[in-house]
């Protein structure tokens, strides 16, 4: 009988397979069928795991343990500074990795090698803080088994970030939701509010460095080796056919920069990217903890580990030796110009909506002036083809 572990090597082996019609080859690789390889780009791909996402990894888990030390000694108080700050870290720790949704991070639904493992961690833009206060009033984390098929927003950063920042009575349900409705929040007392809080941030805490050892063993030579698998595209038992394959899966995981960092970080609370108002509060990432633009500037940091192979060789590489070191450094530039005008801002997102605008239209500018440039300029220079989701889209 086939193990669990084989059978959904041979998914992912068939996945790929499916997709490969779909790639087109870059520079010197062939079909992935063992012939010659272009080597600098085998480079690139041997980078992404040891250099790239493993440290990445390694920092977010560092920081989930250090959360789940303070959420133990939490007394479930309000505005208690010191579990506070130690989810600040562990959510900026986690951001970087927002661009690095290869492999195991993926969805199981249209990456090869996907395990839903990101929206485990962090589901926003799917985060639901009543359904986080409706579990405070149901305690379903008293069950062992709970978190294995819960829904990602009643666990991960998002409910720890309601859990550890919401204040007062109220709770973030509307009046005619159950838990209003028939009196069982009211009848929480603000004792059993603060124990129940931090009995639910403890079970959610806990299994962040649970989640973080899974990734690591996914990519790590020791365990499942998605490195590995990067690194020997076109080859015999990896799951990618060619190193193109390979190459444009890594470029779609960095694409967030483009739709999820730039038009819905930025521009749906600007109200000028799916939001039907003059502006869009309510959709601020991070809106309890006040990181939304720290948030962003993390993901810069990953958009740039992805881009320079953290420091090794990256796409940007790839483009020098493609005889555009012009557009290398027009994308250096504009991550700086991006850097620099979201400095800028004063205060977290919404609160510059209700200030100055002015700076907070810049830096979507910005960011959106170094999302175009890496979907319209380089990847038709590396021979890349632009996600489905965005091929289509002329803004």
């Amino acid at each position: 009988m086939a193990t669990a572990a084989g059978e959904r090597r041979s998914w992912l082996l068939v996945v790929a397979l499916a997709g490969a019609a779909a790639w087109q080859p870059l520079g010197c690789t062939t079909d992935g069928g063992g012939g010659a390889t272009d080597a600098r780009t085998a480079e690139v791909l041997a980078a992404i795991g040891p250099e790239v996402v493993l440290p990445a990894l390694d920092a977010f888990r560092a920081e989930a343990v250090a959360l789940q030390g303070a959420v133990a000694a939490w007394g479930g108080a309000e505005g208690d500074v010191i579990v506070q700050d130690a989810f600040a870290e562990a959510f900026l720790a986690w951001q970087p990795v927002e661009m690095m949704q290869v492999g195991p991070a993926g969805s199981s639904l249209s990456v090869v090698g996907g395990e839903d493992l990101r929206d485990t961690v962090y589901a926003w833009p799917a985060a639901n803080p009543c359904r986080v206060d409706q579990a405070i009033v149901d305690q379903p984390w008293t069950d062992p088994g709970w978190l294995d098929g819960a829904l990602v927003n009643v666990q991960g950063l998002d409910a720890l970030e309601h859990l550890l920042f919401a204040s007062g009575e109220d709770n973030a349900c509307a009046s005619q939701a159950t838990i209003n409705a028939d009196g069982s929040w009211a009848a929480l007392t603000a004792a059993d509010r603060a124990a129940r809080r931090q009995a639910y941030a403890v079970a959610l805490a806990d299994r962040l460095v649970v989640l973080a050892d899974r990734l690591i063993a996914a990519w790590s030579a020791d365990g499942d080796d998605f490195s590995g698998a990067l690194a020997a595209a076109g080859s015999d038992g990896s799951p990618f056919p060619t190193q193109a394959a390979a190459l444009n899966a890594v470029y779609d995981a960095n694409f967030y920069l483009y739709k999820r960092m730039t038009d819905d970080k930025l521009g749906t609370p600007l109200g000028v990217q799916g939001c039907g108002s003059a502006q869009c509060p309510d959709a601020v990432e991070a809106r309890e903890s006040g990181l939304s633009i720290d948030a962003i500037l993390a993901n810069l940091d990953g958009f740039e580990a992805v881009a320079t192979g953290g420091g090794a060789v990256g796409l940007l590489d790839l483009l020098v030796d493609a005889d555009r070191a012009d557009l290398a450094d027009a994308v250096r530039d504009a991550l700086a110009s991006a850097r620099t005008a979201l400095a800028a801002v004063d205060g977290p997102i919404d609160a510059a909506l209700a200030a100055d605008l002015a700076d907070l239209e810049a830096a979507h500018a910005a960011c959106k002036a170094l999302a175009d440039l890496w979907r319209r300029d380089v990847a038709p220079a590396l021979t890349l083809q632009v996600p489905q989701e965005a091929a289509g889209d002329n803004d």
